[in-house]
């Protein structure tokens, strides 16, 4: 340990990744256990990030980012019943995709409305707000559906990764296209394409 290496913002980062997904969860994730994991000393992190809540932070905005990305390249050119189907599968797939990473979003609470972090949640929402804001529902509020709509994707997800979903009868993946399709079913058909 503390021996001299070559480090950067993004060596960082990718040990915290693999900090997480080795271990299941952020409980383990610490500066000593990325300087273990670094082989460097903890005091050298701070170099890079001041504190854990940063690392985090920055973690968080990538993720998102990433998220986003996705959503806009699969949204491209789709719009009504069918862009709020993609939107809702693509986010389902990418959280399942990353496994504890998912975690990240329990942290969002911890950040101000200008962090990189709640910006970059605020994008991928405000997509699905402006998917929404097209269709016309029938019955209930756009900001409402859009948290339902949201709730149940992320919910849904978390579920699954936290392991209270068994893969039995209907299978997971059933029964995430029922929850969707009761979600789709309120966008009115005659409005939408």
């Amino acid at each position: 340990m503390g021996k001299h290496r070559v480090l950067d913002h993004d060596k960082v980062l990718e040990a915290a990744r693999e900090i997480v997904l080795r271990d299941g969860s952020f409980q383990s994730l610490s500066f000593q256990s990325l300087a273990k994991e670094l082989d460097i000393r903890s005091q050298s992190l701070y170099n890079y990030f001041h504190n854990m809540d940063e690392v985090i932070e920055t973690l968080g905005t990538e993720f998102m980012d990433r998220l986003y990305q996705q959503l806009v390249e699969r949204l491209s050119g789709v719009s009504g019943r069918e862009a709020l189907k993609i939107y809702a599968e693509t986010a389902h797939d990418y959280f399942d995709s990353e496994g504890p990473m998912v975690e990240l979003l329990y942290f969002i609470h911890n950040y101000p409305e200008t962090s990189p972090f709640v910006e970059a949640t605020g994008r991928a929402l405000g997509l699905l707000r402006r998917l929404v804001k097209n269709v016309k529902l029938r019955h209930m509020d756009t900001s409402a559906y859009v948290q339902a709509f949201i709730s149940s994707v992320l919910g849904f997800t978390v579920l699954e990764i936290m392991g209270f979903l068994p893969d039995r009868n209907p299978s997971r993946k059933t029964s995430f296209q029922e929850l969707l399709g009761l979600y789709l079913d309120e966008a009115d058909p005659a409005t939408i394409q």
